[in-house]
């Protein structure tokens, strides 16, 4: 991921992270949003789960830790 961000900061191309990682690279003027207006707010990264019935057991353990 860094060398992406860095290559995008050099200039080399397009990069599309989270923009809470972008941040700094924003704020700084480094980087500059191309597509703000199509795009929607991201809260980070997020799983939907339908139905926790059948879930495997190493998913249904990665669940619970991630809930405690």
């Amino acid at each position: 991921m860094d060398l992406a961000v860095s290559a995008a900061v050099a200039g080399l191309g397009i990069i599309h992270l989270f923009e809470e990682w972008l941040r700094p690279h924003l704020d700084s003027g480094a980087l500059e949003p191309v597509l703000a207006p199509c795009g929607r707010a991201s809260q980070g990264p997020f799983s939907t789960i339908r139905g926790r019935r059948h879930l495997p057991a190493p998913l249904r353990a990665f669940v619970d830790f991630i809930k405690n």
